[in-house]
């Protein structure tokens, strides 16, 4: 019995208090089991202590974080609705555009090429560019609708294709411009010289050899030493003596056409040279065979003959 009590004070531990006053001395005798039991108690209160403490941070953190991506989206919230403004103000110029590529088209002749690409499927509705709905206003406290970014998305690239289509069409509408500018300046449609028809495009009578022959030119008669003007730009493909035609001037003006100034007085150009339409050439004579001062006019279209009073602009004064 001694034995087993002995064995049992070995596996406690006590604890002794003396107080200072001089009392009676106390102890406490705790078994090594109950020290245990209370040595992992507080173990586990400063481990839950310290999980709550940790826990906190944690959440305080992801407040802070959730509080700027708030602030963050807030802003770019704000971003996304300014640039629907200008992509819809983007929109209206490029319909502006397109008006005026139409009255470009119209004026230069050339129809068709301009059509958007809502346009060639079919309209549905009045309006052919604008895919965000009007008047967009985000509700305070509400995000944006899930669909609103992919409508931006869809707007822009769009709007891309359309910038390159347009880009394109007028692309090609300067290229028909400079063509038609350039034709234009190659038709032989101003008179070279002022005067009047003494012999006009067609059948008549040869005034040396009385007999009826087709006359492929028309002959302006003026005064001697008149200055004679290039009908067309060109260039000098022959100037000089040319037997029944005196001093006479080819211009191949392009396009398909070739002019003849012929009985020239003065030949003010020289082979090889390019001149604008208006340029002074040379002077009104009767060299060659001629009856009296005048230009024989010869307009030359594809290797045959026209009638060069069919393709003026302007009277003959």
């Amino acid at each position: 019995m001694r034995k087993k009590i002995k064995r049992e004070k070995k596996r406690a531990f006590t604890l002794m208090l003396i107080p200072h006053s001089g009392s009676e001395v106390r102890q406490i005798t705790i078994s090594r089991f109950s020290l245990f039991l209370i040595l992992l108690g507080v173990a586990v209160f400063f481990a839950l202590v310290s999980f709550s403490i940790n826990d906190y941070r944690q959440i305080k953190s992801k407040e802070a974080r959730l509080h700027e991506l708030e602030r963050v989206n807030n802003a770019q919230e704000k971003k996304i609705l300014s640039l629907v403004k200008e992509i819809e103000g983007f929109n209206e110029k490029m319909e502006e555009l397109k008006e005026l590529e139409d009255k470009l088209r119209t004026l230069a002749g050339v129809g068709g090429g301009s059509e958007t690409e809502e346009e060639k499927l079919g309209k549905g509705g009045p309006e052919n560019y604008f895919l965000f709905e009007k008047n967009i206003e985000p509700v305070k406290g509400e995000p944006l609708p899930i669909n609103f970014i992919g409508k931006i998305e869809k707007n822009v690239v769009f709007l891309k294709g359309e910038i390159e289509r347009r880009e394109k069409s007028l692309g090609e509408l300067e290229e028909t411009i400079h063509e038609k500018i350039d034709l234009f300046a190659s038709t032989p449609n101003i008179y070279p010289v002022q005067g009047w028809i003494s012999s006009g495009y067609g059948w008549r009578t040869n005034p040396f050899t009385k007999k009826r022959e087709f006359h492929g030119a028309i002959d302006i008669a003026a005064p001697w030493g008149t200055e004679i003007k290039a009908a067309a730009q060109g260039k000098i493909i022959f100037s000089g003596w040319n037997d029944g035609y005196g001093l006479e001037i080819e211009i191949d003006d392009g396009h398909g056409y070739h002019t003849v100034y012929g009985h020239l007085s003065h030949i003010l150009v020289k082979k090889g040279q390019w001149v604008e339409k208006g340029d002074i050439i040379g002077r009104l004579g009767s060299t060659g065979r001629s009856t009296g001062p005048h230009l024989h006019f010869e307009v030359w279209l594809n290797g045959k003959t026209v009638n060069p009073l069919n393709l003026m602009v302007e009277p003959l004064g």
